[in-house]
């Protein structure tokens, strides 16, 4: 069981990341788009940081998603969704929940994703080499790949390139539930 909060843990790994890298918070911030102040308050644990903004720093860092949120060498194997979301975004309708953090063996991470009747996610485009693989395990579940939409249901899945602009949305009265998995060609 996790017993240090999410926020306070992406802000322990963003610090170590970052202190790996050689880079200053100046740095940091020029290479993510996100505010020296906004990576101090989140490296302090001061602050939990929106989907938007872990893929930001993710991206500029050129690190995968998980690597923000992974917890030091956990020994479990068998995953299952918690009561309480890894990280939010659209005012908490779309949530997500970290399965498997990154593996740098097999290069892929894997998370759940809530998004409530109305919800709406816009994803930054990742790097090259990104492919994203959803599944749709209940509800109805719409995607736009590059200005093409695509709508699935329960038992559907969709695969495609993550370095192009794609956005989740869930147009239905009913809550949509995803499996997704990130496979990343570079090992980071």
């Amino acid at each position: 069981m996790d017993t240090i909060p999410i926020h306070v843990r992406i802000g322990h790994n963003l610090q170590s990341i970052r202190k790996q890298m050689g880079l200053s918070l100046d740095k940091a911030a020029g290479l993510t788009n996100v505010s020296k102040g906004t990576l101090h308050q989140i490296e302090r644990g001061d602050l939990q940081p929106t989907v938007t903004t872990v893929w930001k720093i993710a991206t500029g860092l050129n690190i995968s998603f998980s690597s923000l949120l992974k917890d030091d060498d956990a020994a479990v194997t068998i995953a299952a969704r918690k009561d309480v979301p890894d990280v939010t975004e659209d005012n908490g309708t779309c949530r997500v929940y970290v399965l498997f953090p990154f593996d740098p063996q097999t290069r892929i991470e894997t998370f759940t994703m809530e998004v409530d009747p109305g919800g709406r996610y816009t994803s930054s485009p990742h790097r090259t080499g990104v492919r994203e693989y959803i599944a749709v395990v209940s509800g109805v579940f719409r995607i736009e790949v590059n200005g093409e939409a695509y709508t699935l249901g329960a038992m559907q899945a969709i695969r495609f390139a993550g370095s192009v602009p794609h956005s989740y949305m869930n147009e239905s009265d009913r809550l949509a539930v995803l499996h997704i998995t990130m496979h990343y060609a570079d090992v980071y």
